[in-house]
């Protein structure tokens, strides 16, 4: 008798402690759990030493694609001679897959991280519409350069230094591989004189060869040093900007436009409201591009929000006044739709708009023949994932034109038109996978799954209490 009593108590304590049990881990996980997640999250994402958000930023583990589209100049030798309007033929894409890594990591004590950036890039022939052999077309860079630098010297100057210029290789166009344009880079004779007189009048010339990105394939020296902040202490800092080359200012636009601030385009900042834009920062363009939240987007079955630079991106001051720094001349400010990059190109006259002159004043376009519908592709982009500021997938596309102006001393601009060469457009393009998207949807469900397990310990223990009242009652023990 004493035996079963024992065993009727053991069987009340098992199944009554059970349910205590579920009770209080209901309890818990039902309102403390969410939370104790979210900060579980907070805690994962923010940079620090042997972190995983660390080893995913400083070596970037997303596939990314820089495509690049080039523009043959077909008429330029009637543009020259006769003034005819300029006709330029997109060509490409030249695809390059990019891997990106962070050098000279340096960590310090106010919770920030300086690096420097590592780019490279890796043809693609099979992703591509072309070959680097292919020959090209385009304007005379380091001669037009050079004109536009002596455009508001005296005439007597500007002869000068027209006779230079048809003495040593002077030319409004000429013919290279597509190779040579962008990386190899051509031996330019304007270039070796010019670089051979070391003049203080002259801005430093660095080689005597031309290439748009001449050096800059490999190369950790080029973007310069970053320093952003960690996250850590204020996860609303995560990724932020705060000196670039230790300055907090670029010096290239005045004012407001040359404050550091924004991504670098690998870390954003999280638990972002719906209606709050991401700024990027260019080193390439010396300035940030906004873009604007303009809707919601599912990219493999995440909810996320898609975020696109407007009309006002590359505005002056027409449509948003807080634009006008920008504005390279206040006397005479370029129209709006395209950004005078002028003084980041070591006073080259380029300008950055939207591929196309999209969104960009008429007389932009308007200037050449040979352009392109707009597609999908063309536009800037970035659908991102708000609760932990994760970029799902990014379209980066811009286009760079250079200005080109008629000049009656010097013998290429003598009877040309005013126009907008433009010179290349760049796109980087990437997404995270399939298995970097179940992570992600892992650590989103983290809260919700804290809940609701809390939710089934509730019930379960309410079922066992029921269980043990109806054997208490029925003395079915």
């Amino acid at each position: 008798m004493c035996c079963r009593c024992c065993g009727v108590l053991q069987k009340k304590i098992w199944l009554f402690g059970s349910a205590t049990l579920f009770l209080i881990l209901g309890i818990v996980l039902t309102v403390w759990g969410p939370s104790f997640a979210d900060n579980f999250i907070d805690n994962m994402i923010v940079l620090k030493e042997g972190s995983t958000t660390f080893e995913k930023w400083s070596n970037i583990p997303v596939p990314f694609y820089m495509q690049i589209y080039m523009f043959n100049w077909t008429n330029g030798k009637e543009v020259q001679e006769i003034g005819l309007k300029p006709n330029f033929e997109r060509v490409g894409p030249y695809v390059f897959r990019e891997t990106n890594i962070k050098t000279n990591i340096t960590w310090h004590e106010n919770k920030t991280i300086s690096f420097k950036p590592q780019r490279t890039w890796h043809f693609e022939p099979k992703m591509s519409s072309g070959s680097l052999d292919d020959l090209l077309t385009a304007p005379h860079i380091p001669s037009l350069a050079a004109s536009s630098f002596m455009r508001k010297k005296s005439s007597f100057m500007k002869k000068i230094f027209n006779s230079i210029l048809n003495k040593n290789g002077g030319a409004l166009y000429q013919t290279h591989t597509v190779n040579e344009w962008l990386f190899e880079g051509f031996y330019d004779e304007f270039l070796a004189f010019a670089k051979k007189q070391n003049n203080s009048l002259i801005p430093p010339i660095p080689s005597d060869h031309f290439a748009f990105l001449l050096n800059r394939n490999g190369s950790s020296d080029y973007e310069g040093t970053f320093t952003i902040h960690t996250g850590q202490g204020n996860l609303r800092e995560l990724g932020e900007i705060k000196l670039w080359n230790g300055q907090s200012h670029t010096g290239y636009f005045p004012g407001e436009c040359g404050r550091i601030n924004g991504s670098t385009g690998e870390l954003f900042t999280p638990k972002r409201n719906l209606n709050e834009y991401v700024s990027m920062f260019s080193r390439d363009t010396c300035r940030i591009i906004n873009l604007m939240p303009i809707g919601t987007d599912t990219f493999r079955g995440i909810e996320a929000v898609h975020y696109e630079t407007q009309a006002e991106t590359f505005d002056n001051g027409v449509l948003n006044p807080n634009m006008k720094c920008y504005c390279q001349d206040p006397d005479n400010c370029q129209k709006t739709g395209a950004t005078d990059i002028s003084t980041c190109a070591e006073g080259v006259p380029m300008y950055l708009s939207h591929v196309e002159f999209r969104d960009a004043d008429p007389s932009y376009a308007n200037s050449t023949t040979g352009h392109k519908p707009i597609d999908e592709s063309d536009r800037f982009f970035i659908i991102m994932e708000p609760r932990l500021g994760i970029p799902l997938k990014m379209n980066v596309a811009i286009q760079v034109s250079l200005h080109v102006q008629p000049d009656k001393d010097i013998t290429i601009l003598k009877n040309i038109n005013e126009f907008y060469a433009p010179l290349f457009v760049g796109k980087t393009s990437g997404e995270v996978d399939a298995k970097l998207a179940t992570k992600i949807k892992l650590f989103l469900n983290a809260p919700p799954i804290a809940f609701y397990s809390g939710i089934a310990s509730l019930v379960l223990s309410i079922i066992l209490l029921f269980i043990g009242i109806y054997l208490s009652l029925t003395k079915r023990w």
